[in-house]
């Protein structure tokens, strides 16, 4: 499966040979991690290769669907649907600081939303973001995603939980 962005590319990323080192700087990076549920800080050594390793089984199996993203040649972040327990889907995503700002998680979270409904099929999708990181929020509501509750959220980087935001996109309410 592929996604073309207007000059942004994403695509599978067990594809990708170089991603595990720009993975592990990027998420090594507190500002990103602490906007991350289950990232640890400081990040591990080998862990982003750990993670890179299970992602075609995971995508074989349907537990998870994980995208790269690429902008101007460089790993720019992340994007990716995770089946959880009740089977919940989940829309998870990340981007390097470098990128922030520039509307490429925007584009890539609608890409995937259209992913999961279309090809997919599924009818729900959730999300969450933590409370200080609006800029997230905006991105979910720009794809229809709407808040389900408020609670506290995991957080490893944090070490401990923090505000966050739960929402909801219900496939039958996006046009």
């Amino acid at each position: 499966v592929f996604f073309f962005f207007k000059q942004k590319t994403a695509y599978e990323i067990y594809q990708c040979d170089w991603s595990s080192d720009v993975c592990s700087s990027d998420l090594g990076n507190l500002n990103v991690a602490r906007m991350l549920g289950r990232v640890p800080h400081p990040y591990p050594d080998g862990l982003a290769e750990d993670w890179i390793a299970t992602r075609q089984a995971a995508w074989r199996d349907g537990d998870a669907y994980t995208f790269a993203i690429e902008f101007e040649g460089a790993l720019a972040g992340v994007i990716s649907i995770e089946q959880r327990g009740g089977g919940k889907h989940e829309l998870g995503y990340w981007l390097g600081e470098p990128f922030w700002g520039q509307g490429l998680m925007s584009e890539a979270a609608r890409c995937i939303v259209r992913f999961a409904r279309e090809s997919l099929g599924l009818k729900k999708l959730v999300s969450t973001y933590f409370t200080d990181n609006p800029a997230s929020g905006r991105i979910l509501e720009k794809c229809g995603f709407r808040v389900d509750r408020h609670g506290p959220l995991p957080s490893l980087a944090r070490d401990g939980d923090a505000d966050g935001v739960y929402v909801v996109l219900h496939f039958a309410t996006v046009n």
